[in-house]
């Protein structure tokens, strides 16, 4: 679908702003005790202080992965994503198990090293993602025209700010529609996630009728 597309039909592109230097700051402190935590293990020094640095380190790099995700709605539905998360709070428990002498200090080391490896991954979908999100204003008694939306996955027909409608292009790549309600006044979301430039995106296969949106929108005016 061409861009110029969503202009003619009364849909206005986003501006989306950067998390990534809010997430690598924390990130980047988290390392810093994960490394002292490696180098201790290593030279067999303070044993006992490993599993709370291995904590501290962990719980500084999640920070920074909730801070990067937190400018894109949805973002948790992209599978790297989930995954990156899902191993860095794993690895928080696996540190409280060392603690406990239930599980070795080199798995748990091994184990964040690798969580930190698949967080990284899963943000950069959100980092390199085109940033390709529409807006248009919308009544919130309007139902959301679903035979305008071929192949989606419809949630809700009501105006809702969680995902009211979702299409997938693969485990990382995906785009909904939600709402948002700004200035008090309800506005409509396109947001496509995991679509690196414009000429990907617009080879995709939406099952979107622009135009149905709009007809929908004046026949509730009426």
């Amino acid at each position: 679908m061409e861009l110029r597309e969503f202009s003619k039909r009364g849909w206005t592109r986003v501006k989306l702003e950067s998390r990534a230097s809010i997430a690598l700051f924390p990130m980047a402190w988290g390392l810093l005790p994960l490394g002292f935590a490696w180098l201790m293990w290593f030279t067999d020094t303070n044993m006992d202080l490993i599993p709370y640095l291995g904590i501290a380190g962990m719980l500084l790099v999640l920070m920074g992965g909730i801070a990067g995700l937190s400018s894109r709605m949805g973002a948790l539905g992209a599978t790297r994503v989930g995954i990156g998360l899902f191993c860095v709070c794993f690895s928080i428990v696996a540190w409280a198990l060392v603690t406990q002498g239930n599980f070795p200090t080199w798995g748990g080391l091994v184990f964040s090293s690798a969580a930190v490896v698949a967080l990284v991954k899963g943000l950069d979908v959100v980092f390199k993602d085109g940033g390709y999100v529409f807006q248009r204003t919308w009544n919130a008694k309007t139902r959301l025209p679903i035979d305008s939306l071929l192949g989606w996955e419809i949630r809700t027909t009501r105006f809702d700010q969680q995902p009211m409608a979702v299409k997938r292009f693969g485990s990382n790549e995906f785009v909904q529609i939600y709402g948002r309600v700004i200035d008090g006044k309800p506005v409509l979301y396109f947001d496509m996630l995991g679509c690196k430039d414009k000429a990907e995106f617009q080879s995709l296969d939406f099952g979107i009728d622009l135009e149905g949106f709009q007809e929908a929108l004046d026949d509730s005016e009426e």
